[in-house]
């Protein structure tokens, strides 16, 4: 743990992590400048930019640091992402707040470069509404990955846990070709970039209005697919008082 004096003069205190390119990366929020150490360049990513630095990228060979955003798990279309996967770089990023979850049920915790979702993973099939109605049934919506950092975490756990087709939570049905995430918002177009296999959506079928990770299907493929919404995959929900903490 760390003790920081912010640009507010006020004292925070931090866990920072160190690990790789290989594991964990960031978008890079200023220019970079030489800092003695990792502590004292995160210092001064912290007075730079105190309410945007959650992470910085260090080498301590030549001593130059650089100001990240929040972490993420590597995203193979992300490609203005640092540090560079093989290089020299160190990435040391906080952890962010842990939502409630009530593990003593059906919901686990899954951490992703600090990025922590509380979820219910299916243990059956089902349609796109269906599956939004048994978590509603649950407290709980289907999980959406409105950001890098909670898209890393839908697909580290949907690969890793799953392994199977899986619903995200992400639809074109109000209007055609405009996908809007199940809160409401409006996928951005820098985040379609990001999380579409390139290519997509295709609109193979005019039904296809409904979106997913299709582990089983298209194995070590990267990036979502358009789906026709009446076909039953598995799903993960998010408690809402888990979700809107955020």
């Amino acid at each position: 743990m760390l003790q920081v004096l912010t640009a507010s003069c006020q004292i925070r205190e931090v866990y920072l992590k160190q690990t790789t390119g290989q594991e964990c990366q960031t978008l890079q929020i200023g220019g970079s400048w030489l800092s003695p150490s990792a502590l004292e360049c995160y210092m001064k990513c912290m007075f730079l930019y105190p309410d945007t630095c959650q992470s910085v990228v260090y080498n301590t060979d030549n001593q130059m640091c650089k100001p990240g955003s929040v972490a993420f798990g590597p995203l193979e279309n992300v490609d203005t992402s640092i540090p560079v996967t093989g290089s020299n770089d160190m990435i040391f990023y906080t952890k962010q707040p842990i939502p409630p979850c009530d593990t003593n049920g059906n919901f686990a915790l899954y951490d992703v470069c600090g990025t922590t979702a509380c979820l219910y993973l299916s243990s059956s099939q089902a349609k796109y509404h269906d599956a939004i109605s048994i978590c509603n049934g649950m407290n709980s919506t289907i999980f959406l990955g409105n950001t890098l950092a909670r898209f890393s975490v839908f697909w580290y756990v949907s690969l890793n846990y799953l392994n199977k087709n899986t619903w995200m939570g992400l639809t074109d049905l109000a209007v055609e070709d405009s996908f809007v995430w199940e809160n409401g918002e409006p996928l951005s177009d820098q985040m379609a970039r990001w999380i579409w296999r390139p290519g997509y959506p295709n609109k193979w079928s005019p039904h296809e209005d409904c979106v997913e990770a299709r582990h089983a299907d298209w194995p070590g493929i990267y990036g979502l697919n358009d789906e026709e919404c009446f076909m039953e995959i598995w799903y993960m929900c998010e408690p809402f008082d888990a979700y809107f903490v955020k």
